[in-house]
């Protein structure tokens, strides 16, 4: 791919020349030289300059979305070419949200290496930065989870897997763990923990639990780490709203996951890749997997 650009998407992704520098291994200077002659070469500023760093400017925004879909057709082009060379892959990058990577990765990834046993694999559980985007730019091959749709384009094929719907975790010794389903009204007095790193779901469960018109943020701590949240629970001063496909889990921990009364809207859940890896071995095993695996919706 052109240095130029490889060079601007490092730099508005990173917002400065010193994290663009570290991400693609360039000394400083050679980044600012290529931002320059990009600039030059279009005749206007893509960027920004403060203290704080690097913003995009109108131009750079438009610029950006272009550059993106070049770095995802670049990367899909070495696919496709890798395929036909039969050249395969050496290291499968996965991310998974966590009803996949707690409930089935484990699983998988025994598969993959039973198949293929030089194969490397680097899962990511968590990422700041959109696991779509993270796919559609190669820095991903495999997304177990859920995407919105503005994650998700052309590039892209899913396969649906599960639905997962939200509930609430509360210790197994709690009164109101006792009903089949739990109403919120009931837990004034807890604090809340927002188990997830999607904003959609979450907006969901305060759709659910908070008062009528209230613009106060039910959620006290956000931690894509269960076992804090376990804890949390444990404690007796919290409750915590994670997926009812980790009940088994939770159950193992000594808690309880319950629905919320009127239950919240579930979302489809699957398998994420790009067209252009189909058909390799390692993918087509992914896909296999999930075709067999006992799956509880």
């Amino acid at each position: 791919m052109d240095k130029g650009l490889r060079a601007f998407l490092a730099v508005a992704r990173g917002g400065s020349i010193t994290a663009a520098a570290s991400t693609i291994h360039l000394a400083q200077s050679s980044v600012t030289k290529r931002i320059a002659a990009l600039e030059a070469e279009l005749g206007i500023p893509l960027f920004r300059r403060d203290r704080r760093g690097m913003s995009l400017t109108e131009a750079g925004e438009r610029f950006f979305a272009r550059a993106e879909r070049i770095e995802r057709e670049y990367h899909n082009g070495l696919e496709e070419i890798a395929v036909i060379s039969s050249a395969g892959l050496s290291e499968l990058k996965v991310g998974a949200g966590p009803v996949f990577h707690l409930n089935w990765v484990a699983g998988l990834f025994a598969d993959l290496l039973r198949r293929f046993p030089d194969l490397k694999l680097d899962l990511k559980t968590e990422h700041r930065e959109s696991m779509g985007r993270l796919l559609s730019s190669g820095s991903l091959d495999v997304y177990l989870g859920i995407l919105t749709e503005d994650e998700i384009d052309s590039s892209i094929v899913t396969r649906h897997v599960t639905r997962i719907e939200h509930g609430i975790v509360l210790r197994e010794d709690d009164p109101i763990s006792r009903t089949d389903t739990i109403n919120p009204a009931d837990l004034t007095g807890y604090q809340w923990v927002s188990f997830t790193i999607d904003p959609v779901t979450e907006q969901r469960i305060e759709q659910y639990t908070l008062p009528k018109g209230s613009k106060k943020s039910l959620i006290d701590i956000r931690t894509t780490s269960l076992a804090t949240g376990v804890q949390l629970v444990k404690s007796g001063r919290f409750v915590m709203s994670a997926p009812l496909q980790l009940a088994r889990v939770v159950k193992k921990e000594g808690l309880v996951i319950r629905p919320v009364l009127h239950r919240i809207q579930p979302r489809d859940a699957g398998v994420h890749v790009r067209k252009s890896s189909l058909e390799y071995g390692a993918i087509k095993t992914v896909m296999s997997y999930f075709d067999h695996v006992q799956i509880q919706n």
